[in-house]
């Protein structure tokens, strides 16, 4: 009974050890790299300063998604996100960079 009692014990102890990995998916999206695209730049101009896209849409070749989500162990998640499109492989539009949270 009593190793019954000390295994059950060592369990119940052990089980609040559990730790969560936090989880990141797609371009980490940083606000310094952002602020620096602006018109004109080439493909590889902006690959090179926001890195290669994750998504990319094979029926609108000249639309590319940046997509970054950050969801922690324990807390609320996080999602960053913005669009650039192209045209003639020259960059023409920036949308806004958001961010959304998500989870408890």
């Amino acid at each position: 009974m009593r190793k019954i009692t000390l295994f059950i014990t060592t369990l119940l102890l052990l089980s609040g050890c559990v730790t969560k990995m936090n989880i990141q998916q797609g371009n980490v999206i940083e606000q310094e790299n952002y602020n620096k695209l602006h018109k004109g730049m080439t493909r590889e101009e902006v690959t090179s300063l926001v890195g290669s896209p994750v998504m990319i849409n094979t029926f609108r070749d000249n639309r590319v998604d940046y997509i970054y989500t950050n969801k922690p162990g324990y807390g609320k998640g996080e999602e960053m996100s913005f669009t650039l499109v192209f045209q003639r492989n020259r960059l023409t539009g920036i949308s806004p960079l958001t961010r959304q949270e998500f989870g408890r």
